[in-house]
């Protein structure tokens, strides 16, 4: 049975914020008096990185869904530097105006940080946060000290030195990137970072070719080295912790290391899937949202 790509559309919106302008898409099924999921891309992530896994047939649709694009990406342009801090307020600033009193969280990669400092600043309208391979703690440790880290991070600190050079050519990039996707060298460049091939669709490849932004990659990558992560322990809601049984940005030893920051962490593994696991299997981790959405207050 093919999924109902229907669910997927939403309307387009731009929220003001401290950092400047957000661009959100909202699919209002709910209302606002019921808590809504709130998707956080990671970084060369966009709105379009949840495309598959809202179109799953296990995907909540009994209240809204608010994706939203963080600041550099996708529509939201970048005003400079930022802090996982003020990111985390943005995104709460677009949720208040949008009429949102509390909310869930998914948050994948490095969209599970600012998604866990909500929990942490609005403990109570937080309900429940579900990172998916997030790259936290062991990836600011690597941003910090790359020489200490190459053994261990080697993926995550080889794009940074691809986004280096992409930055280093300006107003070139984005015409190497294009160049690359038709060459099919984006498509080898990915394949590390998944279990499944097939789910390189040229849709996937092409989304990911339009959301890679150097110079958002750098300010992400800064605001994340400099992030204080000892004051998860005041995180409020549940937290679910996802990875790709075959990640290789994300260890199992990250994951140990949130949960044992994290006051009501809990984790589960997604067999045969990667860093991309809402790509991979976007019906596993809608699954997860699924469940969330029952345990939890829906008014």
């Amino acid at each position: 049975m093919a999924p109902d790509l229907s669910r997927a559309i939403a309307t387009s919106a731009r929220f003001t914020t401290a950092l400047g302008p957000v661009h959100v898409r909202i699919s209002r099924t709910a209302g606002t008096t019921a808590p809504p999921w709130v998707l956080l891309h990671g970084a060369a992530g966009s709105w379009r990185t949840f495309t598959e896994l809202q179109a799953a047939r296990n995907f909540p649709t009994a209240v809204d869904t608010v994706v939203i694009d963080l600041q550099g990406w996708g529509g939201s342009p970048g005003i400079g530097d930022f802090t996982i801090e003020s990111q985390a307020a943005a995104v709460v600033a677009v949720l208040t105006q949008a009429g949102y009193g509390r909310w869930r969280i998914f948050g994948h990669s490095m969209g599970a940080v600012p998604a866990l400092e909500i929990a942490v600043a609005e403990p109570e309208r937080t309900l429940a946060v579900i990172v998916l391979s997030p790259t936290a703690v062991i990836a600011s440790k690597a941003f910090r000290h790359p020489w200490r880290s190459l053994s261990t991070m080697a993926p995550l600190l080889g794009m940074r030195t691809i986004m280096r050079f992409l930055r280093l050519t300006g107003f070139l990039a984005p015409r190497l990137v294009a160049a690359s996707r038709r060459a099919g060298l984006l498509t080898l460049v990915l394949r590390p970072f998944v279990v499944r091939p097939a789910a390189l669709t040229d849709a996937v490849v092409n989304a990911l070719a339009v959301d890679a932004r150097p110079a958002a990659f750098a300010v992400a990558a800064k605001a994340l080295r400099d992030y204080d992560f000892a004051h998860w322990a005041k995180a409020g809601g549940r937290q679910l912790l996802l990875r790709g049984e075959q990640d290789v940005f994300t260890s199992a030893a990250e994951i140990d290391q949130l949960t044992g920051l994290l006051p009501r962490a809990h984790a589960e593994v997604l067999p045969g899937t990667g860093h991309f696991a809402h790509v991979e299997d976007p019906e596993a981790v809608a699954r997860f949202l699924a469940r969330e959405t029952a345990s939890t207050p829906t008014g």
